[in-house]
């Protein structure tokens, strides 16, 4: 949620359920326009909220050069102060952080105690060893960081064109973008990811007659598994505001409004993803 219309990305929002009380729109909205300028960020952005039992972690991010390469995300437990959140790259991390089946006490420090699945030894399409299940030592920041990064990869949104990739590689908001029109806004294949692309550029462009070069580098939404599931898309207030539920993170939503360049994504959840999804249909 762009701090540049906070307010009026929640408003949108609430068709929906999301909403944060009015206390608290002030003290994130104001704290992040300080953590703007503290950074000399090109953009500052509001993540969302991972409920906690204890206390709630918020979570934002801000871009200098590159909106999806420069990312920097903070969470904060009182709405004013943010830390900076840690930057995870072990895979057994991310491993334990899916797996780990306690919800999130709002204690950074805290240290939890995740065993991983057994591994299998195959050769010869024969199961020859099964290695013990290792035991984890994870701790919460780094657990909220790597299910922050999980989300963000799986279900961030932005319409198609509002991001733009310049001839040096660096990828930013284009200011030229003024929002879908009424023949695309309730067209899934209108809708990316807001992360690095994982499909070849030549896959991405084949999926469209009218390909352009510096917008369609993105992965689109309706190719993701499981297909036609993923993601539910509705129309709200007399058909002015697209909504897109993501069906894996329950929680996350993201807003566009027709014709205009305004559209954002919140998550508000307990960062615990949705295993029921393929019994639900």
């Amino acid at each position: 949620m762009n701090v540049e219309y906070f307010s009026e990305g929640l408003e949108c929002l609430m068709y929906c359920g999301r909403k944060l009380s009015p206390e608290q729109r002030i003290l994130i909205e104001n704290s992040l326009i300080v953590l703007l300028q503290e950074n000399r960020f090109s953009g500052m952005y509001f993540w969302g909220r991972i409920t906690a039992t204890k206390n709630d972690y918020y979570i934002a991010f801000g871009y200098t050069n590159d909106c999806l390469k420069d990312r920097k995300y903070f969470y904060s437990l009182d709405q004013y102060q943010w830390q900076l959140l840690p930057f995870v790259q072990s895979p057994k991390i991310f491993q334990a952080t899916v797996l780990a089946p306690e919800p999130f006490v709002g204690d950074p420090s805290l240290l939890t105690y995740v065993k991983l699945d057994p591994t299998f030894n195959i050769v010869a399409n024969q199961v020859v060893s099964i290695s013990r299940p290792e035991v984890i030592k994870l701790k919460e920041e780094e657990r909220l960081a790597a299910i922050v990064f999980i989300i963000s990869e799986e279900c961030a949104i932005c319409p198609r064109g509002a991001l733009y990739k310049m001839v040096d590689g660096r990828v930013m908001p284009n200011q030229m973008f003024r929002g879908l029109n009424d023949l695309q806004i309730d067209n899934l294949s209108y809708y990316q990811l807001y992360r690095l692309p994982r499909n070849d550029l030549k896959t991405n462009l084949s999926k469209r007659s009218d390909y352009n070069y510096a917008i369609d580098f993105l992965d689109t939404i309706d190719g993701v598994i499981p297909l036609s599931q993923a993601f539910s898309l509705n129309m709200q207030s007399n058909e002015r505001i697209a909504v897109i539920k993501s069906c894996v993170w329950l929680g996350m939503t993201f807003f566009h409004k027709l014709n205009s360049r305004k559209h954002g994504f919140l998550y508000l959840g307990d960062g615990r993803k949705n295993f029921d999804l393929l019994f639900m249909y």
